[in-house]
């Protein structure tokens, strides 16, 4: 399912993803809120920057998670390979989509570090990708 949208309708979304990083970024430095609201700011800045890519791109994402619009976005685009395994790593903590009760996994010090390393560099390669897009529209 294909559907065009306004440069608009992108920059809400990376608006969106940027805010979400921000103050994930902000409170892993500090060690404020605790890591299960990071890791859940972390997740909601990449649904963001995913989104505006897939919306700049004009594709409405199949799946919402992180790991689906990934794979549409690499359907599309070149994507590093690093980011799979990121994703890949941010699924470790989700545990709201499974049929069986499983036991919440809170992501150390050091794992929010590496989260909040890997949302930096998501932000820079979507910046990239969509202001050199946009510049070329």
């Amino acid at each position: 399912k294909e559907r065009k949208f306004e440069m608009e309708e992108w920059k809400k979304y990376y608006d969106e993803g940027a805010a979400y990083s921000k103050v994930s970024q902000g409170a892993a430095q500090k060690g404020k809120l605790g890591n299960i609201v990071i890791y859940n700011m972390v997740s909601m800045a990449a649904e963001g920057f995913l989104t505006s890519l897939l919306a700049r791109e004009g594709v409405f994402p199949e799946h919402s998670s992180i790991s689906g619009m990934l794979r549409e976005l690499k359907k599309r685009i070149p994507v590093p390979d690093e980011f799979t395994v990121e994703v890949r790593f941010l699924n470790l903590f989700m545990n709201f989509c499974s049929l069986e009760v499983v036991e919440e996994r809170i992501p150390t010090d050091g794992e929010v570090q590496r989260m909040s390393r890997f949302i930096s560099e998501l932000q820079t390669w979507v910046e990239s990708c969509l202001f050199q897009v946009s510049k070329a529209s």
